[in-house]
């Protein structure tokens, strides 16, 4: 297959093994970008079993607290139907960059763990959940730690060698849905500016 452009919108992991022969530098500098795991745990507990109605988009828990769930989505509150009448549903997220543990675990524990954290900030009875859905990545949201800009700095240089090889993931300059787009939207201006200024054949 013949491509006059070609974008890349694989996780860093991925795009470093493309490039381990093509470009050993911007390859290596890709392997460096670390992506923790992170879990989504859907629990549902009955109403009557928390300790004040739940109106609002969820909570979020600050590291020092000695709480492992990072937050919960009281996604049945947002979402009128998400959830039978007298039922909450809550979307959970646990592990992340201080928790990498969480990657060793299954889904046993890990829903045990949210539990935990569930009952000490949410429930005034300790009525055990129904497990809705338990997802685990192992590989899951890209860290900017130290030295990232150097080594986007790398990346960019060896990407010159290639005129018509894009990049386009969230390991740049933003995770969010919103940085996604925004990004996706910037990046198809490039491609669409490079394809006018290179003549075919």
């Amino acid at each position: 297959m013949e491509a006059r452009t070609l974008v890349l919108t694989s996780p860093a992991y991925v795009t470093s093994e493309v490039w381990q022969n093509l470009a050993p530098s911007a390859s290596q500098a890709l392997k460096e970008i670390p992506y923790p795991p992170v879990a989504c745990v859907v629990l549902a507990y009955p109403e009557t079993a928390l300790k004040h109605p739940l109106r609002g988009f969820g909570n979020l828990i600050p590291r020092g607290q000695g709480i492992r769930t990072l937050g919960t989505i009281w996604s049945s509150s947002l979402f009128p139907g998400r959830a039978p009448a007298g039922w909450q549903l809550l979307t959970n997220f646990i592990g992340g960059a201080t928790d990498i543990e969480i990657g060793d675990l299954d889904d046993e524990q890990i829903v045990r763990a949210v539990h935990q954290d569930i009952r000490r900030i949410l429930l005034k009875q300790d009525l055990q959940p129904k497990v809705i859905a338990v997802h685990l990545w192992k590989r899951a949201i890209p860290q900017y730690t130290l030295g990232h800009h150097q080594r986007l700095e790398q990346i960019n240089r060896d990407l010159e060698q290639f005129p018509g090889l894009f990049l386009c993931s969230n390991y740049f300059d933003g995770v969010s849905l919103g940085d996604c787009v925004k990004r996706a939207v910037e990046r198809s201006a490039e491609i669409r500016q490079y394809l006018q200024l290179t003549p075919v054949g």
